[in-house]
């Protein structure tokens, strides 16, 4: 028999060990969203993003130069790649990529510290699965990205999360105010004095000043009075009446009940994407149940910034309660429902606290199943879909659904010809008096520059008579060789806001049918070309 020794495995460190699987998860992260990256176009959300970019890369400032209620991070973001890769449709989707798999791994460490492995990589899963689908350039990703870096570090690091409020404000403003009210009440409610009364200070100060200095620059272009009247009134006072949506819960899609087989293939989808808002909605509330029933703040306090956060985000849902606004309170709520659940496993020794942490908990383990379930048949559902190359120079591969992916880029060939590089086109909707999405990627596409300040499709705001009359203006100045129609029942869909009614005012249709004729038609996109004079 061999006296040889036989070799031992040896095991990494902690700190090793969780940093392997880190770099694991992230890149399976980047690997699952990577899959569907290049699937699907939007022809409004897609193409406001991409149309601010193109402005801001070739000089002009938002706010005084295009009208946009966006913050600036993320135009300014794309309009950086832009100068540096040209028109693309591909650069947004790898920046979305990397973030949505940040996101993910934020959440598996966030809700590592209170959960066991086995619920943090659960958290994880469902926030990757909910940041995969819908797919967009939206400021939001990184926003969230940078949330969840200041949960992770204001315990410790208050400045730096400080820094990462600020960086979180120049994305989407509503996550950096409640990102900052939940680090402050958290903060407060520290037992340790000095804690209290240097941390706090710490993190304003820092979070203001950093949100200053991204945001002066822009400002002190596009002037003051401009970029309230857009960043704050705006959003803060006519969003809601026009982009509101009610709260889903009577499900009024297809339902096939012909068979079991029926249903899984016609209806399961439907059904779980449906009343994903409201089990995402009632699991945090669950999750959060169980935490404060179980508080203690000794070790507990620093669980309130999630919950507070997890309140500004269920706020951002309810606003437009739609599947593009779902994923943030999915991946707040993951991470709570873990820590939830393994409160509930750990066992609660005061009576009063054993009831509403045990119901709590079981209302946040459905919703954790309810959002990984929904996410992989969402995911293999995209995966089945057909699709086709787009076919314009900017789409750099990109496939869209056959028949959308076939009239687009003949209709985009078509105003390339028509319009020499330099000449401006005009996109519309359907009608001018009711507008529910636009079609500004179509300017992406062709290459061609709009000669109007309005790429953004805001009902109550392009269908009003002084922005009519202005846009009407700027047509009649540039008289562009082509105007392009997208005729689609989303341009002016029935929503029950709003956006979906009347506003009675026809000026720029009217000045069209004068002023253009119909050329062509690829599917929903009617080419419109200048009237011979006398006809």
């Amino acid at each position: 028999m061999s006296t040889e020794a036989v070799p031992v495995a040896k095991e990494l460190p902690d700190g090793r060990r969780q940093l392997v699987l880190a770099g694991v998860l992230f890149a399976a992260g980047v690997a699952v969203c990577a899959l569907t990256m290049m699937r699907g176009i939007q022809p409004n959300d897609e193409g406001l993003m991409l149309q601010a970019a193109a402005r801001i890369a070739g000089g002009e400032v938002p706010y005084r130069d295009f009208w946009w209620y966006y913050p600036p991070g993320q135009p300014y973001l794309l309009a950086g790649l832009w100068k540096l890769t040209g028109p693309s449709l591909l650069d947004w989707r790898i920046v979305r990529v990397l973030a949505d798999a940040t996101v993910a791994l934020l959440a598996w460490r966030l809700a590592s510290r209170r959960a066991p492995a086995g619920l943090a990589l659960a958290a994880w899963l469902a926030a990757l699965l909910a940041m995969a689908y819908p797919s967009g350039p939206h400021p939001f990703p990184l926003a969230l990205a940078f949330a969840l870096g200041a949960l992770l570090l204001f315990e410790r690091h208050p400045a730096w999360a400080g820094l990462l409020v600020g960086l979180c404000a120049a994305w989407r403003i509503e996550f950096a105010a409640y990102l900052g009210l939940a680090l402050v009440l958290a903060l407060a409610l520290s037992t340790e004095p000095d804690r209290r009364r240097r941390a706090i200070p710490r993190l304003v100060l820092v979070a203001l000043a950093g949100a200053a200095l991204l945001y002066l620059p822009v400002v002190a272009q596009a002037g003051l009075g401009n970029s309230w009247d857009l960043l704050i009134r705006y959003p803060a006072t006519e969003f809601g009446d026009y982009q509101s949506l009610p709260f889903p819960i009577a499900y009024d899609g297809p339902l096939n009940t012909s068979s079991l087989g029926g249903f899984l293939s016609d209806s399961a989808e439907n059904l779980l994407a449906w009343w994903l808002p409201l089990v995402a909605l009632a699991g945090f509330a669950g999750s959060a149940l169980a935490l404060l029933a179980s508080f203690r703040r000794q070790q507990d306090w620093p669980v309130i910034a999630t919950l507070v956060f997890g309140v500004g985000m269920a706020h951002y849902l309810l606003v437009r309660a739609d599947i593009f606004h779902t994923a943030p309170l999915v991946v707040v709520g993951s991470v709570a429902g873990a820590w939830a659940i393994a409160t509930w496993r750990g066992g609660d020794r005061r009576p009063a606290a054993a009831v509403p942490v045990a119901a709590g908990a079981l209302v946040a383990a459905f919703a954790l199943a309810w959002s990984i379930v929904e996410g992989l048949d969402r995911q293999w559902l995209l995966l089945r879909t057909p699709v086709a190359s787009v076919s314009a120079p900017a789409a750099d591969g990109v496939r869209a659904e056959p028949r959308l992916a076939a009239s687009l880029s003949r209709a985009v060939a078509d105003a390339r010809r028509l319009a020499a590089p330099g000449e401006p086109i005009y996109v519309m909707g359907r009608r001018a008096d009711i507008t529910t999405a636009g079609a500004p990627l179509f300017y992406v596409l062709a290459e061609r520059h709009n000669p109007t300040r309005y790429d953004i499709a805001a009902p109550g705001v392009v269908t009003s008579l002084p922005v009519q009359r202005e846009i009407v203006g700027d047509l009649e100045a540039a008289r562009p060789p082509v105007v392009v129609r997208w005729d689609s029942p989303l341009t002016a869909a029935p929503e029950p806001n709003r956006s979906g009614r009347s506003s009675g005012v026809r000026l720029l249709d009217d000045y069209i049918d004068s002023r253009y004729r119909p050329s062509a038609r690829y599917g929903d996109w009617v080419v419109l070309t200048p009237r011979r004079p006398g006809t």
